[in-house]
């Protein structure tokens, strides 16, 4: 998935990659530069550094890599230890970026899901990360194929970074729950409420950012009524969030 989630929809014909764990140091330093180029960041401390790589690989976490023909790194993906408030072990899915001439083939998915079995063979069955709640082809692809699940939405919670996707609006999101040994969760259809997203809100916001903050805003407040009143988001259909009783 930091803000997690920059793989994209997989629609294309896959690619022939190999994802392995990271190795070493050298490993660890070309994901910083993976994190450069695909986020654009300009500020040293929004990156996820070539220390703080190394202890999520070693201590309890995992990092993992994909890597084409040629040996060439060409995405990642970081998660780290950690304990929710019911003090239940679960992986926090840090970063997840693919490069932009492998978007869309199927390089995202593969990591995630060899990020599934490297969790269940550390004996960890859930694994929690961030994403934009309005970028729509993220939350088709978490929500509608991986069958995370929604219940928290968090404000402006990396604060305003240097990437040059955020444009200087609040880092709102998601907080994804990926349940590894359970299926996605159905509740009976008069229960069901539908909140829409824009198609596009990458070409909203680069064009009219006042009109995307508006939309931040109403999804924000949305959002928020709708889980204290005891809704989770457990679908994405066509530019549509599925909220349904718990």
């Amino acid at each position: 998935m930091r803000h997690a989630l920059v793989f994209y929809f997989e629609a294309m014909k896959e690619v022939d990659v190999l994802i392995r764990r990271a190795r070493g140091v050298e490993d660890y330093q070309t994901i910083v530069e993976l994190e450069k180029q695909v986020w654009g960041y300009t500020d040293f401390a929004d990156l996820a550094a070539v220390p703080i790589l190394m202890i999520a690989n070693r201590f309890g976490g995992a990092v993992l890599v994909a890597e084409d023909p040629s040996q060439r790194l060409i995405g990642f993906s970081m998660a780290n230890l950690g304990w929710t408030p019911q003090r239940k072990l679960f992986w926090w899915s840090h970063m997840t970026a693919v490069v932009p001439e492998y978007q869309n083939r199927g390089v995202g998915l593969r990591l995630k899901r060899r990020q599934r079995e490297e969790a269940l063979a550390a004996e960890i069955d859930e694994i929690h990360w961030t994403f934009d709640p309005l970028q729509a082809l993220n939350a088709h692809f978490n929500l509608h194929k991986l069958g995370v699940i929604v219940r928290q939405y968090e404000e402006n919670v990396y604060g305003y970074s240097s990437s040059r996707l955020h444009h200087g609006l609040p880092t709102d999101r998601f907080v994804a729950e990926w349940r590894l040994r359970t299926d996605r969760m159905k509740s009976p259809e008069n229960k069901q409420v539908l909140l829409e997203i824009p198609k596009d809100f990458n070409e909203l916001r680069r064009n009219d950012l006042a009109g995307a903050k508006a939309w931040q805003d109403r999804v924000r407040d949305a959002c928020q009524r709708y889980f204290e009143d005891g809704y989770v988001i457990t679908d994405f259909v066509e530019g549509h969030y599925v909220l349904e009783k718990e």
